[in-house]
């Protein structure tokens, strides 16, 4: 509570964190064990509203985060406060005669039995039909929803089967082992879909948004935009902004701030809008992508 007496603001990685808990699984695979609910987690939230403390300590340990470390770091802050779990490890590299083969995000234990969870955070863009992986697209096109399951499902969840990693597990104290994917984020349709097809591993609850040109920004639907953010990437999991952290102005004051960045940078903005009473996020693309541009200047994709 603030001295006036009005709410204090949370914390970007608080709420950053009820995020990761709290939104729908990208896949229809549901991972196991299911801690979301738990009542440890909702006590663990409780005690963070009061006192953020611990996890921006957590956070300040591990400075330059990007997105999906980022990510990863609030996952693994969250099951280290859970009393039920032990986190056995994280990134953990499996070798074969000192050749790398791959790492396992995360193993730990619940209630006796281990689990291995694949986690990523991904946002793509629908530049097909949609009922294709392939269809979707990360903002600087280098990766693509297709590359992203082919590699966890064929290369990362399969790791634990092969001998090198039953190896390193038993030195752990692991024997049998679940895996898992863990995924979370949001797939963007165009602005003017009237219908929004899915791949058949992608949840029909799965988070989804638009995406528009920026001579788009000029429809009357965006007549009633008040205030916007430009998200850096860390934001782009944000759940909620006030008003205090976003730009008044409307669309046109949003499309002037937009055409001077992609004189230098012509690579996808995802953008908060205040738009009449509702709060939406579109990605916002220069004229011409995405044929114009197959890769920002620093070449990283949405999650990296």
């Amino acid at each position: 509570m603030m001295p006036d007496g009005t709410p204090a603001i949370p914390p970007f990685s608080l709420r950053d964190l009820q995020w990761v808990i709290t939104s729908p699984f990208l896949l229809k695979h549901r991972a196991e064990p299911e801690l979301a609910h738990h009542p440890e987690t909702a006590l663990l939230l409780e005690r963070l509203a009061t006192d953020p403390a611990p996890l921006l300590s957590h956070l300040a340990a591990t400075p330059r985060l990007n997105l999906g470390r980022y990510f990863e770091q609030l996952v693994i802050f969250w099951l280290n406060n859970l009393p039920s779990v032990e986190v056995i490890g994280s990134n953990i590299r499996i070798y074969r005669d000192r050749r790398s083969l791959g790492e396992l995000d995360l193993v730990f234990t619940q209630n006796g039995k281990a689990y291995h969870w694949e986690l990523a955070v991904k946002f793509y863009l629908n530049i097909g039909s949609g009922q294709e992986e392939a269809d979707f697209v990360g903002p600087m096109q280098k990766d693509t929803l297709a590359h992203k399951f082919h590699r966890m499902y064929d290369h990362q969840l399969a790791l634990p089967a092969r001998p090198e990693t039953r190896e390193k597990l038993e030195a752990l104290g692991i024997g049998e082992i679940t895996s898992h994917p863990w995924v979370k984020g949001c797939l963007f349709h165009p602005l003017g879909a009237t219908q929004r097809l899915l791949p058949s591993r992608i949840a029909d609850d799965s988070l989804s948004g638009g995406w528009l040109t920026i001579r788009e920004l000029q429809s009357p639907r965006f007549k009633t935009v008040v205030r916007f953010l430009p998200l850096a990437k860390k934001r782009w999991i944000t759940p909620e902004f006030h008003a205090g952290e976003t730009m008044e102005g409307g669309a046109d004051d949003l499309a002037n701030y937009l055409t001077r960045q992609f004189e230098s940078r012509p690579a996808p903005q995802l953008v908060a809008l205040k738009n009449g009473n509702k709060t939406e996020r579109c990605f916002i693309v220069p004229e011409g992508w995405p044929e114009l541009s197959r890769k920002t200047d620093d070449g990283q994709e949405a999650g990296d």
